[in-house]
């Protein structure tokens, strides 16, 4: 018998800080969380101001819209109708883990629920990505708490840009991407990496995902040079295959939906210096300050407080870098920061990329750059610090609960900071509604909240089943007046109604579906519903199924005496659910091939051991 590996003795006083390292980090996370988004949780009937109301809007629409036994692919509330899911930041709850919070709460509270979740997973992220470049508990949490809920998440929230939550996806995106780029990698981080993806674009990230696509990108073609090998560029793009696969269901319809209305923005915004050192660490940084000369917008596109301990941390990290991963987090984080700078000249990182590339056309304000670009940095300092502090945790393992205090006091700091605009957000109160027993557009909205904020309300119209004509939320191209009419209008002729002699009579109207019953119809009539036309709209009736038509730009078809259904479904999402399906599919193939070679290594080398202890000579007594 051979004697068995001697294993190193267990150090238990490491052991038992460790595990009250773990204590204090979960702790802090939760609590600088909760610090941020406390104000939101003390009036859980009032809704949010600025853009809050439209984004609730879209959300509440696919609940209702479940209800009523149908996906939620239309919106005719909104401009004379638009596609919701077609729209990138439409339906954004219904693929999603909030989907239940939805069904089953309060929609105000609902918010807060998906707000909180998502702020707890980008902390929980930034701190998981971390730990891949340091032992240090600490420094993996001074990350967490320099990104995850700082200044810029407070401000944008606030704002009610909620497409800013995805960028919770980010840290994740990063670790799965540097566990599936080494050899011998698990397909779970394959899997990991393209739900990532995927999931920021059901989350409407129309900034978060390109940004997450931009800097993946960057980081593996600079870790394919410096490797000399194609693995990390063919891992990333095997995933971004699987993402696009699986967001296809969402994808075809935006596209679509691009096609017909693209939404071009000019972006000629700069960021100087000076004011880039104000915004990072100026205490004062409420929804209505400008503590910097920053322009256009309001300081809910430029604030980003870390503190000026924070930065210092970061500044002095980024000069040690050594390591290769270190220095392509620095590169890339540093060409996100220029991006971030803006329009400071012609030939700058940011007009280039915004002229040449057509994703980028419909982004402004760069400083959104800042805050992936923070994140990089952040790992990279880390990275360049992680070498100290494993050296001081191997002889004094309590130094790093003494950290985390020291980190928890800057969190809490930065979270106070963050939490200023959200305090000035959730004010708005709903009037008492009520719900219109037809269907109808309007000019303006019906009702304002008890207190106006500056835009047109779509949430109390949709709960009041009245359409806005002049509303707020969509593109909508200048040159194009809205194309229903409102029951006021000199020329209104009802909902539906028939030209070219005989009646229409509306019977059943849904979201997704409007029931005509037509009599009398001549030979060349046509039905109009008093609708905008988008592509994806169909009718079935005693002609057959066939796509609807546009009549100046309302949706119609050729009458049919007797019932006609008029059924939107957005234009690619089958195709879309089928390309997902078959993702999905490759991926358990994979996953069964993976499986199967495994389970052939073991009886291959459980049979050689077989082979080799019968063949060997009997031991003499």
């Amino acid at each position: 018998m051979g004697r068995k590996p001697k294993l190193p003795p267990v150090n238990r006083q490491r052991l038992s800080w460790d595990g009250v390292a773990k204590l204090a980090v979960v702790a802090t996370l939760t609590a600088m969380v909760a610090l941020v988004v406390a104000p939101w949780w003390q009036h859980l009937h009032r809704y949010g101001f600025h853009d809050w109301d439209v984004i609730s809007s879209f959300r509440y629409l696919t609940i209702t819209t479940l209800r009523d036994g149908e996906f939620p692919g239309f919106n005719p509330y909104a401009c004379g109708g638009y596609p919701l899911w077609g729209y990138v930041e439409g339906a954004t709850n219904l693929v999603s883990p909030w989907l239940p919070a939805y069904w089953f709460l309060p929609l105000p509270v609902a918010l807060r629920v998906e707000v909180t979740g998502m702020a707890l997973l980008a902390a929980a992220g930034a701190y998981v990505m971390a730990r891949t470049l340091s032992p240090s508990r600490s420094a993996a949490l001074l990350v967490a708490a320099l990104w995850a809920v700082n200044g810029r998440f407070g401000l944008q929230l606030a704002a009610g840009h909620a497409w800013h939550l995805s960028y919770a996806l980010l840290p994740w995106s990063l670790y799965f991407f540097e566990r599936w780029r080494k050899p011998g990698a698990k397909l779970r981080y394959l899997v990991g990496l393209s739900c990532a993806m995927a999931w920021m674009l059901y989350a409407g990230g129309i900034y978060p995902l390109p940004h997450a696509a931009l800097a993946l990108g960057t980081y593996a073609c600079l870790h394919s040079v410096a490797q000399r090998c194609l693995r990390p560029l063919w891992s990333l793009a095997l995933a971004a295959l699987f993402a696009v696969g699986l967001s296809a269901p969402k994808l075809l319809p935006m596209l679509h939906t691009l096609a017909a209305d693209p939404r071009l923005i000019e972006s000629t915004e700069t960021l100087h210096p000076a004011a880039l050192f104000t915004l990072l660490t100026h205490p004062i940084q409420s929804f209505a300050s400008r503590p910097a000369a920053v322009t256009p917008y309001g300081w809910h596109e430029w604030g980003m407080y870390i503190s000026l301990p924070g930065l210092m941390v970061v500044a002095l990290g980024l000069l040690r870098v050594s390591t290769r991963r270190e220095k392509l987090l620095a590169l890339v984080g540093g060409g996100l920061l220029l991006l971030g700078m803006g329009a400071f000249h012609p030939l700058a990182p940011w007009p280039w990329l915004h002229r040449h590339v057509p994703i980028f056309r419909s982004q402004h304000v760069p400083s959104r750059w800042l805050y992936p670009a923070l994140l990089l940095l952040a790992l990279a300092a880390l990275g360049a610090w992680a070498t100290t502090f494993e050296r001081l945790l191997r002889s004094r393992p309590w130094l790093d609960v003494v950290a985390i205090a020291a980190v928890a006091w800057l969190a809490l700091d930065i979270a106070s900071v963050a939490q200023q605009p959200m305090r000035e957000s959730m004010w708005m109160e709903p009037p008492r509604l009520t719900r219109a027993a037809v269907f109808h557009h309007q000019q303006q909205p019906p009702y304002q909240y008890r207190k106006r904020d500056w835009a047109a309300p779509m949430l109390l119209s949709m709960m009041a089943n009245t359409g806005v004509l002049q509303c707020y939320g969509v593109p909508q191209q200048p040159h194009r007046p809205p194309a229903p009419l409102p029951p006021t209008a000199a020329d209104y002729r009802g909902e539906v109604y028939v030209l070219g002699g005989g009646r229409a009579r509306l019977l059943r109207r849904t979201n997704n579906r409007i029931d005509v019953q037509v009599t009398d119809a001549a030979v060349t009539s046509r039905v109009v519903v008093n609708l905008r036309y988008w592509l994806g709209w169909s009718v079935d009736s005693a002609g057959g199924h066939r796509p609807a038509q546009g009549y100046q730009r309302l949706l119609s078809a050729p009458a049919h005496n007797g019932v006609m259904s008029f059924r939107y479904t957005p234009p690619g999402l089958l195709e879309g659910c089928a390309w997902a399906g078959l993702s999905w599919l490759a991926l358990l193939l994979f996953r069964w091939r993976s499986v199967m070679l495994s389970w052939l290594r073991r009886r291959k080398r459980g049979a050689e051991i077989t082979t080799d202890s019968g063949s060997a000579e009997p031991v003499g007594h």
